[in-house]
């Protein structure tokens, strides 16, 4: 990328206001986020590979559809970053969420003692309705998760949730879309397993299957609400076929689904 970002550099927001990268706070995948110099409001996130095109596109599209409610529950990019004030978009600014962990934390006795040491199942009734309601808004905004997982649910001591890497939801902007081109397979409805995301639109309902994973997990003490045992066949299914074949394992009419 044409950006190296260090400690101590000056970027600049899209309207060219400069802000000062204090020090790395945490790297994935795709890149690395830094925390800003004298705010500790937002973080910025450089790409190892730069921003193609494309993805500068998605991103600043991102940026003019932010809302107040959007910002509210996820780290939304706020607006693009980049080196010089003529040079075109390396990253971009978001929310820093604080005081989030990630949801599979709280989904067994052991971690939750650990990680949500208050947590009793009120909490993690709580924290499903907000999980939900997350969903919700990103929804009536018009627009769809795609990538559906615990690692972009945070859920917080209160149980309040954000959703991180929206760089990767699936986003639309009137007749342009910008799709969401990953997934988990054990997050995805039975009509997408197996098939690839290039050029197939996402939907509510498609995330609404993640969601409804996410709070089984989270209500059932990790256990995946596909897996099981099959009684008809000589070996088990993998949970993606389970799903592919609506091999729900606690339908209480188990002959149909011959899963126990």
């Amino acid at each position: 990328m044409s950006l190296q970002p260090r400690k101590g550099i000056t970027v600049y927001t899209a309207d060219n206001r400069p802000l000062v990268l204090d020090q790395e706070i945490g790297k994935g995948g795709e890149g690395s986020v830094w925390a800003i110099a004298g705010d500790t409001s937002v973080v910025a996130k450089f790409y190892y590979r730069g921003l193609e095109t494309e993805k500068a596109r998605k991103i600043e599209v991102m940026c003019r559809l932010k809302s107040d409610s959007l910002l509210k529950i996820s780290a939304w990019p706020i607006t693009t970053l980049k080196g010089k004030p003529t040079d075109t978009p390396d990253g971009l600014l978001m929310p820093r969420v604080i005081g989030h962990q990630e949801a599979h934390l709280l989904y067994t006795p052991k971690s939750r003692r650990t990680s949500f040491p208050e947590a009793q199942f009120p909490f993690i009734v709580h924290a499903s309705i907000n999980s939900a309601r997350a969903f919700a808004t990103v929804h009536e905004a018009g627009q769809v998760i795609g990538d559906v997982n615990h690692g972009n649910l945070l859920i917080s001591g209160d149980a309040q949730v954000a959703l991180i890497d929206c760089d990767s939801f699936e986003i639309t902007d009137g007749k342009a879309v910008f799709p969401c081109m990953v997934g988990v397979p054990t997050y995805t409805p039975p009509e997408l397993q197996g098939q690839s995301f290039q050029g197939f639109r996402r939907t509510k309902q498609h995330d609404a299957f993640g969601l409804a994973v996410l709070i089984f997990h989270m209500l059932f003490l990790g256990r995946h609400p596909f897996a099981g045992i099959f009684r008809g066949g000589t070996s088990d299914k993998t949970i993606e076929d389970a799903i592919r074949e609506f091999r729900f394992a606690y339908d209480p009419d188990n002959r149909q689904t011959e899963m126990a």
